[in-house]
């Protein structure tokens, strides 16, 4: 005869197998009435809880994202891979689905959520959805997004203070007109880096040259290039939100014949093969991806382990690699390079 499983409990009654767990062991994160459903479907299904214990190599877990962040093979496929290394060392099955937009406009869920112990969400989509992901109380964690209306533990870079320590390294440097480039409407990450930017800026008191600051800007060479035709003097260095917008600023640079660094300086968030192809290569700060992922694996577990510990947002501080598309001073700290 088959043995029963909790899965077995969890789909009698159309809950999460995390909630049949919680249940067993008489956790304050389900409701007495749920408890006693879970109990009472234990002893008509034949599951014997005080011989079975929930195991790391049963657990299943789904990886939600948009078609946009899983189409980035640079930064979110080197998140993503990371993720699945992290859940083959602990024997975790992961399931990766791309959200459909449609759940975004009827905020429905998969109908089979209730099969997974726990749910990651790359990137940012839409709060509504997410809050409805969170309300199925099955253990989440939010990857590289974040807002304060959703209660979850999440994964995050240290966005501010990473484009400060870039914009240090600029004037160390000595650069002192600076732009931005990087649409902030987009991601709560680029908006979180514009205020570092606009720290560093009112710290090392620079000038703020509002021709050389784009902040809405679709993320396409045509859309980049009409726009950087539009300044009339460019300024000594640019600071940009990611490495795609940085590797196509590279190439209208040296497509207008300016010199890198000699004439103008790029330094980026994110360290991808885009930094890495320009020639020069590209000085960026960048969060050390295969950490980020496999600490978010790690958050879930901990979550399913103590799943009535407060929500918590892990900040992983970015380094600088210091490539050639700055010039150096001889006397700039060396504290700021790698």
């Amino acid at each position: 005869m088959k043995k029963v499983t909790m899965q077995d409990i969890a789909d009698h009654l159309n809950i999460s197998k995390n909630s049949v767990s919680q249940a067993l062991r008489n956790k304050s994160g389900v409701s007495q009435q749920t408890k006693e459903a879970v109990l009472q479907a234990a002893e008509l299904l034949g599951y014997n809880y005080s011989e079975r214990k929930v195991k790391k190599s049963s657990l299943k877990f789904i990886l939600f994202a948009t078609n946009f962040a899983l189409s980035q093979t640079s930064f979110f496929g080197e998140l993503v891979s990371s993720i699945q290394n992290k859940c083959m060392k602990e024997n975790i099955e992961l399931t990766i689905q791309e959200i459909d937009p449609i759940l975004f406009e009827t905020l429905e869920i998969p109908n089979d959520l209730h099969h997974y112990d726990g749910v990651l969400i790359l990137s940012h989509s839409n709060n509504e959805w997410i809050k409805k992901i969170i309300d199925t109380n099955i253990p989440t964690v939010i990857v590289d997004h974040h807002d304060p209306t959703l209660l979850s533990d999440t994964i995050l870079t240290k966005n501010t203070d990473g484009a400060f320590s870039a914009m240090s390294l600029l004037v160390e440097n000595g650069y002192k007109n600076i732009g931005f480039i990087g649409d902030i409407s987009f991601s709560p990450s680029y908006l979180e880096r514009y205020r570092g930017y606009k720290r560093a800026v009112e710290h090392f008191e620079l000038p703020f040259e509002k021709e050389n600051i784009i902040t809405e800007i679709e993320e396409s060479q045509g859309a980049l290039f009409t726009k950087l035709n539009q300044i009339d003097d460019m300024p000594e260095a640019w600071f940009c939100v990611n490495s795609g917008l940085a590797f196509m600023l590279h190439s209208f640079l040296q497509s207008r014949e300016f010199n890198i660094p000699e004439d103008i300086g790029i330094i980026c968030f994110d360290d991808t093969e885009f930094t890495r192809m320009a020639q020069p290569k590209i000085t960026n700060v960048a969060t050390n991806l295969e950490f980020m992922g496999a600490l978010s694996i790690s958050t879930l577990l901990e979550r399913i382990d103590e799943p009535n510990q407060p929500f918590i947002h892990k900040q992983i501080v970015p380094t600088i690699n210091v490539n050639e598309s700055i010039r150096k001073n001889k006397g700039a700290s060396a504290r700021l390079t790698t």
